[in-house]
């Protein structure tokens, strides 16, 4: 996750361009994020072992606007695994099922279009990072928190089901993408959420292999070693 420093030297930011007269033109979610944040670390708390670090709302992306006037959202939520290899689908669904619980409650009364929870793991030769992402629209996440006989394994299934192949559109059911030149909204420029968490961190196989694939394209022609791309196994 971001550094404390690196927060407060955001927040200083946004303070100053609030202080510019620019928060109602250029509205960021930091209460919805903040709030979310501390849900997700509420839910997290201790942290899997199957985690390197705390998962993150790392944005709150801005896809469209809706006849309303209001923005039309992605929240998306990263996770980051400890070690290397595909990991355990149950353990995937029980974090995206707590991480949907966290962050729903703070977004409710907005536009939100899917909430986007994204992965990284080193592939089980650590030597490229996998990122895949699963895509979840509101109604399901509302079925599943409002609805006693809908719980997370038909929540699972639903997704499964109604996964038409097209990434673009949700519910996506663990799929591969390669994070560091894709973007998910209009707020994330040429790269994921996911992958930049991964370049930040400090713990976790896909972080080293991370690191070692920005350290080797640093040198000359590029030394072997882990790559960057989103393939899947």
């Amino acid at each position: 996750m971001p550094s404390d420093d690196t927060d407060s030297l955001t927040e200083q930011m946004h303070d100053f361009l609030d202080g510019l007269g620019f928060a109602d033109l250029t509205p960021d979610y930091r209460d919805e994020r903040d709030a979310a944040n501390d849900a997700i670390d509420a839910a997290f708390d201790p942290l899997p072992e199957e985690l390197a670090e705390d998962p993150d709302l790392a944005e709150v992306d801005k896809v469209n606007v809706h006849d309303d006037g209001d923005d039309i959202l992605v929240p998306v939520v990263t996770f980051l695994f400890e070690d290397a290899g595909e990991p355990d689908r149950d353990a995937v669904w029980s974090f995206v099922g707590h991480a949907l619980e966290a962050v729903h409650e703070p977004f409710a009364d907005l536009h939100v279009r899917h909430y986007d929870l994204q992965f990284a793991y080193a592939h089980e030769d650590e030597d490229a990072v996998v990122y895949c992402r699963i895509a979840v629209h509101p109604p399901l996440v509302e079925r599943y928190l409002t609805d006693p006989g809908f719980d997370l394994d038909a929540l699972r299934a639903a997704v499964t089901e109604a996964d038409n192949g097209d990434d673009e559109i949700p519910p996506v059911d663990w799929k591969p993408f390669d994070a560091e030149s894709m973007g998910t909204g209009a707020y994330s420029g040429g790269q994921a959420a996911i992958a930049a968490h991964c370049a930040g961190a400090s713990a976790g196989a896909a972080a080293a292999c991370a690191g070692a694939a920005a350290g080797g394209a640093a040198g000359a022609g590029g030394a072997a070693g882990c790559g960057g791309a989103g393939g899947g196994m």
